[in-house]
């Protein structure tokens, strides 16, 4: 059974109940999470990768740690958005570029502050200031606009691995179809490779 999410608003929440397959993929994910690993959790489209993202931000948060998710663009950022406060309430910040410059200094003060423990975003959500940060999770990992081709110039993704290898914490990248070069890291077994062959609910891919 799910475990239930933080009170907001008088409501009490409960987080998504997982799959078989989605628990056999957190139980995997969760043997390596002491050692602060990055691990690749490649999963087919729909398979259900969300509702792991909220299982393992509520279990860093209740350990008092902080939670990074970025995604790729910022036209994803309101659906994912929903999702998280849903569970997690007024505890939820949001960084990305198509904010006015006021609310993106108001947002970053709040994280500054300590008022929220999850941080959702674009790129440049890589650099918010988390003291306690816990996780870090790439959604969609191999897309290009992680890479910031203005100065400065940086990729995300190589962000996210110094500040995880620097703070102690869990760098959770996700991907229907990782990069090449995360995929080869996977090979080398300098990642763990964690997979979700099938669409939740025994949903099936269209034919191609």
């Amino acid at each position: 059974e799910a475990p239930p999410g933080p009170v907001t608003g008088g409501a009490q929440f409960r987080l998504p109940t997982l799959s078989a397959a989605q628990r056999k993929a957190a139980e995997e994910i969760r043997a390596v999470f002491a050692d602060r690993a990055t691990v690749l959790l490649r999963g087919v489209t729909g398979s259900g990768k969300t509702e792991i993202y909220m299982h393992f931000a509520a279990e860093v948060l209740a350990r008092g740690g902080q939670v990074l998710l970025l995604v790729p663009e910022i036209a994803l950022t309101p659906q994912m958005m929903a999702k998280f406060t849903a569970y997690f309430g007024e505890n939820v910040a949001m960084l990305h570029s198509g904010l006015q410059l006021t609310e993106r200094y108001d947002q970053w003060k709040r994280i500054r502050r300590g008022d929220v423990r999850v941080v959702l975003g674009t790129r440049s959500a890589v650099f918010a200031p988390l003291p306690d940060l816990g996780l870090i999770i790439m959604d969609e990992e191999q897309e290009h606009t992680y890479k910031s081709d203005q100065n400065p110039k940086y990729h995300a993704r190589d962000v996210a691995r110094f500040r995880c290898a620097q703070e102690k914490a869990l760098l959770l990248l996700a991907s229907a179809t990782p990069s090449l070069e995360s995929f080869r890291k996977a090979e080398e077994g300098k990642y763990t490779l964690i997979a979700l062959r099938h669409r939740f609910g025994n949903a099936h891919l269209p034919a191609v």
